[in-house]
């Protein structure tokens, strides 16, 4: 028998949205003996966007490449203008089919 235990790692971070490169991004920060690292998103393969809400904080999520990206416990309210420009992105791509 073979057991496989998932285990969800927070990395602190600034989430970037590069509107005119359409491009997202995430730099986190270096945790202890790990060193930082950047992720960027083409926002035109995103392939799903959303925004959910928990008892006390909400959890921005898109599925890009196959997997499931997610952020939470934000510090201001920057990611819902984040949310809003890649819904908008979602909808014209999707008029464009």
């Amino acid at each position: 028998m073979k057991t496989f235990q998932f285990r969800i790692v927070n990395f602190p971070g600034v989430l970037t949205l590069d509107e005119s490169n359409r491009i997202l991004s995430f730099n986190s920060e270096s945790i202890g003996n790990m060193d930082g690292f950047k992720e960027s998103f083409d926002i035109t393969q995103i392939g799903k966007v959303e925004l959910s809400k928990k008892l006390l904080k909400e959890t921005l999520s898109i599925y890009y490449d196959g997997e499931w990206y997610k952020w939470t416990d934000f510090l201001d309210e920057h990611y819902q203008q984040i949310y809003r420009f890649l819904v908008q992105s979602q909808s014209s791509s999707a008029d464009l089919i």
